[in-house]
């Protein structure tokens, strides 16, 4: 490795232990309440290396985001399906993520910066991902017309939401991977008894 290559990958690391941490403080204590210092302290390096890499505190945030929608959303909806039962696994992923601590406090994190376009930017491109995952495994148990297999989908991810992102967000109170697994299970046996013939 080149002495050039060698600086490239170091400010590489450095770049995404900044991202890192910042994703962390974020999710803990939201964006206003961390400072650069602290940032960098939590990334272990200095504060000029954090200003080396991003000019304010809003382009790491924006990173932050850009990580949360990329990395951890579209890495979750587009993994290969293992189970013989896709729909239950794309539910079950959906939930985990949406219970996942880390997850919601970067939302809770991007709500509270109403007037930022970080909200935007993730309504945007975060909830499209799952959506298209969801409404293409639903088109495979719905027969009805494609109107009714967005509304199922729909009342599927909005079920799967209340139990996840409605304690999450508003009480701190996200449910565990057991409590997931076992409101999954209901929610869909509930949901396919609405939408699922007895044939399919």
């Amino acid at each position: 490795m080149t002495l050039e290559a060698f600086r490239k990958s170091r400010a590489k690391e450095k770049k995404q232990a900044i991202i890192d941490a910042a994703t962390r403080l974020f999710a803990e204590h939201g964006l206003q309440s961390v400072s650069m210092a602290r940032l960098a302290d939590a990334a272990g390096v200095s504060t000029a290396t954090v200003y080396r890499h991003f000019s304010a505190k809003e382009d790491i945030f924006a990173s932050v985001v850009r990580y949360l929608v990329e990395d951890v959303i579209v890495a979750s909806a587009e993994a290969p399906m293992e189970a013989r039962d896709a729909l239950r696994e794309l539910c079950l992923r959906y939930a985990m993520l949406l219970s996942d601590e880390l997850v919601l406090g970067c939302l809770r994190a991007v709500i509270n910066e109403p007037d930022s376009g970080f909200r935007e930017h993730l309504a945007t491109h975060g909830a499209a991902i799952f959506l298209n995952e969801f409404q293409a495994e639903i088109a495979r148990h719905v027969s009805q017309p494609d109107a009714d297999r967005f509304q199922a989908g729909m009342e599927l991810r909005g079920a799967i939401e209340h139990f996840t992102l409605v304690p999450g967000l508003l009480f701190r109170d996200a449910p565990s991977p057991a409590q997931v697994e076992t409101m999954v299970e209901r929610t869909l046996a509930s949901w396919r008894k609405r939408w699922v013939t007895p044939d399919r």
